[in-house]
């Protein structure tokens, strides 16, 4: 059984940045046998909306009037699958160097593991899981980021003892395979549509907690650090 993850962030990993104190990344989980039709009717959706008003190239979110982004917004909510999102205050990081691309790549990568992690024990991904597809925004990506986040999730679900050499523990009991791609959005719309929901948490952390009704009822948010929450 294969599953798809569509993710993108908003805000940045960076105490100094000045539109807020969140990281977010936000988008989909979908079962194989519904993306093909749900990546098609949203592709529908939006080549309608750019004909509408005359826009070439990609819809982005950031060029967005609010009727727009309510009418994606609407849609995304009527498919079969999960909007997902991790947010992150940043003021409240106390052991990263943000100075170090490294270690913000790693931090990332962890905060992507905590995301998928957590939808493994309530249940969504199912145990049964083969492999997931993860498919994320290549814009500000490290090189390095791909291979890393891959490698870190492998080892981290499948080798035994990998991250917890020196003591003993229980193995996670979960054995899929992982498949890392970073995608230009503007071919890719379901990472479109991942950019619309990480920007709309965004602004809901930071600005118009209104904005919490437009997401599809039972959506799933791991807030982190978990001491501020």
């Amino acid at each position: 059984m294969k599953y798809y993850i569509f993710l993108d962030d908003s805000g940045q990993l960076h105490p100094n940045y000045p539109l807020g104190d969140h990281f977010v990344y936000g988008g989909l989980l979908l079962k194989e046998s519904d993306f093909h039709g749900i990546n098609y009717s949203y592709k529908n959706l939006v080549k309608t909306v750019k004909r509408e008003k005359g826009i070439q190239g990609e819809l982005k979110t950031a060029n967005m009037d609010k009727q727009t982004k309510r009418r994606l917004l609407n849609k995304l909510r009527t498919f079969n699958c999960d909007q997902i999102f991790v947010t992150v205050k940043v003021s409240s990081l106390i052991r990263i160097n943000f100075e170090k691309k490294k270690d913000v790549v790693r931090y990332k990568n962890y905060i992507i593991r905590r995301l998928i992690d957590k939808l493994i024990v309530i249940g969504k991904i199912p145990k049964n899981c083969d492999l997931i597809e993860i498919h994320i925004d290549n814009q500000n990506i490290a090189h390095s980021a791909k291979d890393s986040l891959e490698e870190h999730l492998i080892n981290f679900f499948n080798e035994d003892n990998y991250y917890y050499i020196h003591k003993q523990y229980n193995t996670t009991s979960f054995k899929s395979d992982f498949r890392v791609f970073y995608k230009d959005s503007e071919s890719n719309y379901l990472v479109q549509a991942a950019d619309l929901l990480a920007n709309t948490m965004f602004n809901a952390l930071e600005h118009n907690h209104n904005l919490y009704k437009m997401f599809k009822k039972g959506y799933i948010c791991l807030n982190l650090p978990e001491s501020m929450y």
